[in-house]
Parts: C-alpha cells; structure tokens; sequence
C-alpha cells in the first residue's frame, strides 16, 4: 500500500462536512480501500486485513457507522461509455490554473464531450489519480449528461458525478461578481495552453497614493 495515495485520497477526496461524519475517513478491506464526498468516490485496489470493515479519519481514530456500499454505485464495464482521448496531467493543470484566476467560481464548470463537470472537484480526482500512477495509463469514459463518468488509473477505479449546465451558457463571457463560468473542453485547454505561461500581474498596494 501507497501511503502517498492514502495521503491524497484524506486531502482531495474524504468530505469535510462535519454533519456528516461518516464519509470523512478512508474505508478499508483486505484487499482494497475507498474514500467519497458524495461527488466523487476512488476505489484503491490495496488494502490492509487488520483494518477490514474500519473507516478510518485521517489522525487514526475509526469512525463508527455504516459505509456506503460502494459496489451498488459503481457502473458495471458494460456501462462506462465512450472512451476518451483526455491528457489527464494536462487537465489538472488547466483546472489548478482556472481556479487561481481572479474571477474564479466554485461552481465554475467544463464540458467534456457533453458531460458538465465541477472544474474544482474534477482537479481533485485528477490529484489522487496523477500520485497514484503513470498519467498516460489513465483511461476517461462518460456516456450522457445525467451519468457518472468513470475513470480508471494504476489500482483505481473511480467515478464522478456531472453537473447540470444550459448549451446557451458554454464559453460566454463572465458577466459580473459571482457569475458561474461554462467552458468547453477545448477553450478550456487552449485558455490554459495559451495564457498560463504569461505572468500575472500583482494589483499595486495602495496604487491610489502614487
């Protein structure tokens, strides 16, 4: 077993929700482990016996409840759609780079072949992914808009659940504080591949002195 993979799943995919204590922990088994906040789930395929059936919080206390049945969510192969041509470490950076833009969103999202995701949750399941193996190895399926995507990497499978979107809202411009941003996949990497190498500038500190 990875601790480096354990690490990401505690960092970028347990929940934080503090009324739901249940999902802010790592499920293991013998033979695998898992980790959700209900937008996303990542099965790991190492495990460890003397922790089967414990969900464990990151500072080693276990959580008592019932976990959810994982298996009863994920997709069967059948079931995981088309497969895409998708530069995984290309996309988290794209998505890392969009969120650190002045006007960023939390709700801001990207559509791939025509499937809305959370720009901030999808960076999160790239991060685990990216740790957990070669980047080129990983394989993105979706099918329909209303569907989970599935992802699968080096001894993950994962899942994330879309997000709603309106066609007429793909690449507008943002318009005012707080207006969720809708991009299409491909301004989303060509905004990145294009601006990301240009320095920002810093806003000058009391600019209205000089």
């Amino acid at each position: 077993m990875d601790k480096k993979v354990i690490q990401a799943l505690f960092t970028n995919i347990c929940a934080k929700d503090e009324l739901r204590s249940l999902p802010d922990g790592v499920h293991f088994e013998s033979e695998r482990c898992y980790a959700t906040d209900g937008k996303v789930l990542v099965i790991y395929g190492e495990g460890k016996p003397e922790l089967d059936g414990k969900t464990v919080h990151q500072d080693g206390t276990v959580i008592e409840g019932r976990y959810p049945n994982v298996d009863a969510v994920f997709p069967s192969e059948e079931n995981y759609g088309k497969k895409l041509n998708i530069d995984i470490k290309q996309l988290r950076d794209a998505c890392q780079w969009q969120i650190r833009q002045e006007n960023a969103n939390e709700n801001d999202r990207v559509v791939i072949n025509g499937v809305g995701y959370n720009v901030r949750t999808l960076m999160r399941l790239c991060n685990v992914l990216l740790v957990a193996g070669d980047p080129h190895k990983i394989k993105f399926y979706n099918s329909e808009p209303n569907r989970c995507s599935v992802l699968i990497g080096t001894k993950l499978k994962c899942i994330i659940m879309p997000m709603q979107y309106e066609e007429g809202d793909i690449d507008t411009e943002r318009e005012g504080e707080g207006y969720t941003q809708t991009y299409s996949y491909e301004n989303f990497i060509n905004d990145y591949v294009f601006n990301s190498w240009r320095k920002q500038e810093k806003p000058q500190t009391l600019s209205w002195l000089d």
